[in-house]
Formats: structure tokens, C-alpha cells, sequence
């Protein structure tokens, strides 16, 4: 299970209205996402998510665990509904819900799995453990990590700092315990640890719009600090995001790296996950504790 996008420009008024809960964007929100997906030239999301599913499959059918591997989108089409659905009329009796992030929040994890309950049709819904600290999980944070390292001039190496990030929720997620901040940061702390950086920070990005307040620090002012003590170069680790898509494409590459440039630093930014062979084995892991 995934977040969604939209698949083209025409689409993106319905996406951001289901996002809302069926409210219309309003007409300057609808003008700076339409903007930023035509400046990355389109969302590849569902490319990389079928890659991702079929990778999945071809790596259960490895270990001797046949599963038929569907995907569903909670804001976009196959809609999670839509994919439990087909798998009824398919006669299939349960399914493991695997919402594609390793991170529990009622915001999101928990979000998915009322979507895939609501529209179960009859199937048996059997959820998966948690796996964010998962070893093959974070060797595929660190071996992007290394790739993006292997970028940053040799003279910059000793001054680089490590920046991890995550997409920020709001504020109002701690008062009920959420475990969303410390499992991030335990990961975040894995990362680094397997990369070797004696120097790293953790930041939010991505935070929505509203006026409540949203988890920090904000990514952009930790660049800030990170120039403001010596830093020459950072190496930027989506470490809440699984997929490349709006969040890394254009926040992170366009936003940070010319917040970066403006502040003399060199930028480099570790890829997504993606069908990282280290990531599917984690998937499949977790899968794995789903079936019978």
C-alpha cells in the first residue's frame, strides 16, 4: 500500500480533494503542486511501486512463499478498495497489508489499514510487524548513502555532515504517543552509524500547509546550522521515504539544493530506496511474517 499521486495534470484536483477529505484545493495550492509536478516532470511513483511489487513477489517465490503481490493507493487510483476487491473476486481468502513505509503513525501506517479493514470484502486482513531498525532496511539506506558520499569532492569529505530527513506530521501526533519521531530517529542513528559519520543531524521536510504546528526541526534551518558551524558539503538521506516522488524530486533537489548553494555548501542527496535489492529483502521479510 502506497500514498499516491496523480498521474497526470488533469488528475491533480481530484488527488489534492481526496486528500482533503473531499475539500477542493484551494486555487494557489492547486497552482504550486501543478507547478512542481510539471518542473519533475511527472510523478514516477507507480512505475517504481509495480517494481517494487514485482520484485516482492519474485523474491517470495524464492523462499517458497507464492503470494499474489497487488498494489493499492490510498489517494489514487488502484485505490487500496479497488485492489481488495479484485483479490476477492480473484477467490483469494486473506491478505497482508504492507503499507509501504517502515515507520508506525496513525497518520499514515494506521491510515492504510483502515482504508484496506474498510474495504476488506470479505477478506481475512492480517497486518505485519515492525521493521523499521530491519538490518537489509537500513544496508539499503547506507549503500545510497556511500553513493552519494562517493560524489562529494575528496578535499570536502572531512567537513561533510550527514542530514537524514522525513516527511514532517503535525505536532499533535506526541500528546498521543506516537511512535512515528523515535523510530525515525533510531533509524536515522543506524544509518549514520553504518555509514561512519561522526557528524549527522536528523531534520523534517515536506510539512503541510495548515497553521497547526508540525513536527521540527525544519531541514531548511538545520542546512542553516550546519553551515553556521564549519560544514563544506552535505549529504542529504530521505531516510522517511521509501520511493522517489514530489518529496525528494522536488523538495529535496530543487528546495534544499538551492537552499544549500545559496549557503556555499556542496549538496549531494542519496537516492530512494526504490527495488533496491537490500530493500526487497526487508519487504519480503516483513511479508513474510504475514503469511501463514
Amino acid at each position: 500500500m502506497a500514498y499516491g499521486a496523480a498521474r497526470s495534470p488533469a488528475e491533480i484536483p481530484a488527488y489534492l480533494a481526496d486528500i482533503r477529505g473531499g475539500r477542493p484545493a484551494p486555487p494557489e495550492l492547486l497552482a504550486q503542486v501543478t507547478e512542481r509536478y510539471a518542473a519533475i516532470g511527472g510523478s514516477p511513483l507507480f512505475a517504481i511501486t509495480d517494481a517494487q511489487a514485482a520484485a516482492l513477489s519474485k523474491a517470495l517465490a524464492a523462499r517458497g512463499l507464492p503470494a499474489r503481490v497487488a498494489v493499492g493507493m490510498r489517494h489514487a487510483e488502484p485505490t487500496i478498495a479497488a485492489a481488495a476487491a479484485a483479490l476477492a473476486k480473484e477467490g483469494i481468502k486473506a491478505v497482508v497489508g504492507l503499507p509501504l513505509t517502515p515507520f508506525q503513525s496513525r497518520l499514515s501506517v494506521g491510515a492504510y489499514y483502515k482504508k484496506l479493514e474498510e474495504a476488506a470484502a470479505g477478506l481475512a486482513v492480517r497486518r505485519v510487524g515492525d521493521w523499521h531498525a530491519h538490518p537489509r532496511l537500513v544496508a539499503a539506506y547506507a549503500a545510497r548513502t556511500f553513493e552519494a558520499l562517493a560524489r562529494v569532492p575528496e578535499a570536502l569529505r572531512g567537513r561533510t555532515e550527514l542530514l537524514l530527513t522525513a516527511h514532517s506530521l503535525p505536532s499533535r501526533i506526541l500528546a498521543d504517543g506516537d511512535p512515528y519521531p523515535l523510530q525515525l530517529e533510531e533509524t536515522a542513528g543506524l544509518v549514520a552509524q553504518a555509514c561512519g559519520f561522526a557528524s549527522w543531524r536528523f531534520a523534517y521536510q515536506s510539512r503541510g500547509a495548515g497553521a497547526e504546528p508540525w513536527l521540527g526541526p525544519d531541514a531548511g534551518a538545520v542546512l542553516e546550522e550546519s553551515a553556521a558551524a564549519g560544514a563544506k558539503a552535505v549529504v542529504l538521506c530521505p531516510v522517511g521515504f521509501v520511493s522517489e516522488h514530489m518529496e525528494t524530486l522536488y523538495d529535496i533537489d530543487v528546495l534544499y539544493k538551492g537552499k544549500a548553494a545559496a549557503l556555499g555548501l556542496a549538496f549531494e542527496r542519496a537516492g530512494a530506496l526504490n527495488d533496491h535489492p537490500d530493500f526487497i529483502a526487508a519487504l519480503a521479510d516483513t511479508a513474510a511474517s504475514g503469511l501463514p
